[in-house]
């Protein structure tokens, strides 16, 4: 076991209440509750170098939200391929930019890596409401809130398609 140090802090009272009500497994007292906060933003820490622990971990940020959506859905027996479709997205993105590290050498490498991670990610999640908002009925709470970002989509397209034609005819 590790040696335990003694300190002693001051606190305002309101972020002493808050450390009382906080619910960390084991950590019954305030000693052990700021024990169990300290192991916790150590793991956290040590964990924002790897993707896929950085991911987990806004995966779980995000779960209070995620468990009212599902219980949202089952009782108007809806469902939304938008939220889910971000829901998904939206820890990877997080977790690229949050574990990517440059450190000085190799920098440009590591930036090129990190710009092709991300352009997949955010063209995957673009894709996915994309092919929602082609679809008759699209699995959405709201039936019109991927057609109300439908005309600037198609204008991009469309100024991307001839810029790309005028490039291969002049190319």
């Amino acid at each position: 076991m590790a040696q335990m140090q003694t300190i002693s802090i001051r606190v305002p009272d309101e972020d002493f209440q808050w450390l009382l009500s906080i619910n960390e497994a084991d950590a019954k007292t305030p000693s052990e509750k700021l024990r169990a906060l300290l192991a916790r933003i150590r793991r956290q820490e040590a964990g924002m170098a790897s993707p896929e622990m950085c991911s987990a971990w806004m995966r779980g940020l995000a779960q209070p939200f995620l468990d009212a959506i599902a219980a949202y859905e089952r009782k108007q027996k809806a469902h939304s391929d938008l939220v889910s479709a971000v829901a998904e997205w939206s820890p990877q993105l997080m977790a690229t930019l949050i574990s990517t590290r440059l450190s000085g050498e190799g920098d440009q490498e590591k930036a090129v890596e990190v710009e092709a991670i991300l352009a997949q990610q955010g063209f995957r999640l673009l894709t996915t409401l994309l092919r929602a908002a082609v679809t008759t009925n699209p699995a959405t709470y709201d039936r019109e809130i991927l057609a109300h970002y439908l005309p600037d989509v198609i204008e991009i397209v469309q100024i991307i398609a001839a810029r790309k034609g005028e490039e291969h005819i002049n190319g």
